[in-house]
C-alpha cells in the first residue's frame, strides 16, 4: 500500500508537470537528454495525438534498468531496483508495481524498438520529465535530482568503487551526502539488516546462512572480481592445475621445469600488503589456507605487477581479468581459459561476485544509488578495476 500511495503522489505531481501537450512537429527534430547527457537513439521519437513517444529501452538502460520483450505475447517487462513495469504493445493498459495504469497513447513498435509516451516514462520510472520547446528537447532528470543522506559500508574490495560512485553523485547534487565505510562484507550484511547502513557492500554472493541470520535482504550484483594468473608471453607453460598454482605461489614449486617449462627459477610477483587483489587471490586461489611466499616481489599497483611479468620471461603474477592485454599471457587453469566470459559464467575458478545489499526492495535514495551502479555510468566505474555485468572478450 505504501508503494502504491507513493506512486499515486508521483503520478499526480508529474501529471501537473506534463499537463501541457507537446505541439506536433517533425519527430526527427526532438532530442532526449538524461541528466544532461544526450541519448543517441537509433529510432527517432514520434508524435501521436499531440503526445511524444520515445524509445523506452534507451532511457531505461540509462537509468540502470533493463527491458525484456516477449515477441510471442508482445509483452514488455521493465525493471529497475525499485520499479517493475509491465505493458503490452498497442494496449493502453499497464502495470506499475502491480498497480494498474492507463496510457494516454498505447506503446507501439517502430523499427524493432518499443516507444511509449513521455508522460508514462516519468510516472513509471520516477524521473522528473520536462519538454523544452525552444530546444525541442525532452529532459529527463533522475540521478541529478537527489538530496538527503545515505550510509553505506562493508566490503573493502567494493569500498573504492563505491566511493567513486558516491563522489560522482555528490558532485552533481549539492544537497546529497553519502558516507562509505569499510569493515568487511560481514559488517555490511549486519549493518544493512540492523539499519546502520542503507546499503551493504558484499564481495561475495549471499549464502544460505546469511538469509537465516539476516532475513529480508536483497542483493544486487554490480560486477565480478575475476583474477588471472599471468606469465610472460615467451613462457611455454600453457596450463596449470589449481594445486600447481598453490604450490607456485607458496614456494613449493620453484622451477619452471617442474611444470613442463624450461630449466629456470620462478620469480613470483605479488601485490603489496593490504591490496584487495592480494586478499582476493589468497582467498580464491590459495583457499584462505596460505599466504603468498614472503620472498615474492611486491608491487603497489596492477600496472606495475603486469609490467614486471612482461619484462621477465621467468616471472609469474596475478591481476584482475579486466587488466589483461597482449603484454602478458594467462595460462589456462584446469583447462579453462582466462576469459572475461568464463569469469562471468563462473567457469574460471578465481571469481567472486560483487554485490550491494538492501533490506527489502530499495526505495528513494537507496534505489537510485543501486540503479546508478547498474547504469552505464556506474558500470564504467566498476570496469576500472573489475568486470562489469556485460563484457566483451
Amino acid at each position: 500500500m505504501r508503494k502504491i500511495r507513493k506512486m499515486v503522489v508521483l503520478v499526480l505531481a508529474l501529471s501537473m508537470l506534463l499537463s501541457v501537450s507537446i505541439p506536433a512537429m517533425g519527430a526527427d527534430a526532438i532530442a532526449v537528454k538524461v541528466d544532461g547527457k544526450k541519448i543517441e537513439l537509433d529510432v527517432a521519437p514520434v508524435i501521436e495525438k499531440s503526445r511524444t513517444l520515445i524509445p523506452i529501452r534507451a532511457v531505461v538502460e540509462e537509468l540502470g534498468g533493463n527491458v525484456i520483450f516477449n515477441a510471442s505475447t508482445q509483452a514488455i517487462s521493465i525493471n529497475t531496483a525499485d520499479q517493475e513495469v509491465k505493458l503490452t504493445l498497442n494496449s493502453k493498459q499497464a502495470l506499475v508495481n502491480g498497480a494498474s495504469q492507463e496510457l494516454e497513447v498505447p506503446a507501439k513498435a517502430v523499427d524493432g524498438r518499443t516507444l511509449v509516451p513521455l508522460r508514462f516514462v516519468g510516472e513509471a520510472l520516477g524521473a522528473d520529465v520536462a519538454y523544452d520547446a525552444a530546444s525541442k528537447t525532452v529532459n529527463v532528470k533522475y540521478f541529478s535530482n537527489m538530496s538527503g543522506t545515505l550510509k553505506i559500508g562493508g566490503s573493502t574490495t567494493i569500498q573504492p568503487l563505491a566511493q567513486a560512485a558516491a563522489d560522482k553523485l555528490m558532485a552533481g547534487n549539492q544537497g546529497l551526502s553519502i558516507t562509505i565505510a569499510g569493515g568487511g562484507s560481514g559488517e555490511g550484511i549486519k549493518g544493512v539488516h540492523a539499519g546502520t547502513f542503507n546499503i551493504g557492500n558484499v564481495s561475495r554472493d549471499l549464502e544460505a546462512a546469511d538469509n537465516v541470520s539476516y532475513p529480508g535482504l536483497i542483493s544486487h550484483r554490480i560486477g565480478t572480481d575475476g583474477i588471472a594468473v599471468i606469465v610472460n608471453p615467451k613462457n611455454t607453460v600453457e596450463n596449470l592445475t589449481k594445486q600447481q598454482v598453490i604450490d607456485i605461489f607458496t614456494g613449493k614449486i620453484k622451477n619452471w621445469k617442474e611444470l613442463g617449462g624450461k630449466d629456470a627459477a620462478i620469480f613470483v610477483q605479488t601485490r603489496e600488503a593490504g591490496s584487495g587483489t592480494l586478499t582476493a587471490f589468497e582467498e580464491l586461489a590459495l583457499l584462505k589456507k596460505s599466504k603468498v611466499l614472503a620472498t615474492a616481489t611486491p608491487h603497489t599497483s596492477t600496472g606495475l605487477i603486469k609490467e614486471a611479468v612482461a619484462r621477465n620471461e621467468n616471472a609469474i603474477g596475478f591481476i584482475s581479468l579486466g587488466y589483461m592485454d597482449n603484454s602478458v599471457k594467462a595460462p589456462k587453469v584446469e583447462g579453462v581459459s582466462a576469459l572475461k566470459s568464463k569469469a562471468l559464467s563462473k567457469e574460471w575458478p578465481y571469481v567472486r561476485s560483487l554485490v550491494i545489499v538492501s533490506k527489502g526492495t530499495p526505495s528513494g535514495l537507496t534505489a537510485k544509488y543501486v540503479n546508478y551502479l547498474l547504469s552505464p555510468m556506474g558500470q564504467q566505474i566498476v570496469s576500472q578495476d573489475y568486470l562489469p555485468l556485460k563484457v566483451v572478450d
